[in-house]
């Protein structure tokens, strides 16, 4: 073999190194990466991935003092990915917190679809996990609790914008009364960082001031550590875990992604910002995250002090300052009257 021939074969087997050394983790340097931390760097091998997920969730639960001795709290199971990944992650920290209680509960829309049955099919997803952690679980549907689904509430005309802002509001409400039959003192959701920082900067363009500020009481942001105005305190130990880190982690940890897709999985203002936040992603690093920081900094300045709430006159549910009425009374009640409407209308025909 002459210099030349040994140069080449040198190179390709450095070549080969390189390539192979780039392909492991990089946190314990002997497995093969299956996700890459754009923002880090880093590259992580499955087993490690997952535990780097589940100390990220323990850091923000600690972070934002989430948990008391003594909670029983509502797990917002859904059955989508964020959700179960949600009661995955709780399910196993709860074998730690003995102190902590968690009930799973299920919100049924009574969304049916030509595709398939959209709630079945998240329902099998949701009782999974749960019962994988010996998690009790409890379904309410919008049928039983509103007088009507959510398909029938947007036949009746009851808002003329996105299905998901109705959804929203009656789910919350549902959540709320869920939590307060079952004596729960938190409610855990899954929202995520890329639903957070979307938020933040809708709220930021609206320039709804008032909204974060009661949001962030509710989260107990300021020192509000009880029910702020009725609502049963919101927690979010995902907050800051990317939508694309949950996406891997349930694939990593065997579960089953939903095949029948919500048909009212559309917000227009909301996908709008989803899309300029990941185009300013790609140029900003980082850009999720200081959007939740400069929210954190600005309630903590601000505190609870300042997010105003008054009774709803129909149910005396917690409402928007300037209201009378909770939407969630306000849809139910155009529901109703749009019902009654129908019925007389019918019963005067010839």
């Amino acid at each position: 073999m002459d210099l030349t021939e040994s140069f080449n074969c040198g190179l390709r087997q450095l070549i080969m190194c390189m390539d192979y050394s780039v392909n492991l983790c990089s946190v314990c340097g002997s497995n093969s990466s299956v996700y890459f931390d754009d923002v880090s760097g880093l590259r992580y091998c499955s087993s490690c991935f997952v535990s780097y997920v589940y100390r990220k969730v323990v850091r923000a639960v600690r972070q934002y003092k989430m948990f008391e001795r003594g909670d029983r709290v509502v797990l917002a199971v859904s059955g989508g990915k964020d959700s179960v990944v949600l009661a995955d992650v709780m399910g196993r920290l709860g074998r730690r917190l003995r102190w902590v209680e968690f009930v799973g509960v299920t919100i049924d829309e009574g969304i049916r679809t030509p595709a398939g049955d959209y709630r079945a099919e998240a329902l099998n997803l949701a009782r999974s996990v749960l019962d994988r952690y010996s998690i009790p679980h409890r379904v309410y549907t919008y049928k039983e609790l509103f007088g009507a689904t959510l398909p029938e509430f947007m036949r009746a005309g009851v808002y003329a914008g996105s299905a998901c802002s109705v959804c929203g509001v009656l789910r919350r409400r549902a959540l709320n009364i869920a939590a307060r039959e079952l004596g729960a003192t938190k409610i855990a959701t899954g929202h995520n960082k890329d639903d957070e920082a979307q938020t933040v900067l809708m709220n930021v363009l609206r320039g709804d001031l008032e909204r974060m500020v009661r949001a962030g009481a509710a989260e107990g942001f300021g020192g509000a550590t009880s029910s702020v105005g009725g609502f049963v305190p919101r927690v979010k130990p995902l907050k800051r875990l990317y939508e694309r880190e949950i996406a891997m982690y349930a694939y990593l940890r065997g579960y089953g992604f939903q095949s029948v897709e919500c048909p009212f999985s559309r917000d227009t203002v909301r996908d709008a910002v989803r899309e300029a936040l990941d185009i300013l992603s790609t140029r900003i690093s980082g850009v999720h995250d200081a959007l939740l920081n400069f929210e954190d900094k600005l309630l903590e300045r601000l505190g609870s002090s300042t997010a105003h709430v008054r009774a709803c006159r129909n149910c005396g549910e917690p409402t928007s300052p300037g209201r009378e009425l909770c939407k969630a009374c306000e849809y139910v009640l155009k529901y109703v009257e749009k019902k009654e409407g129908d019925v007389g209308a019918g019963a005067g025909a010839p």
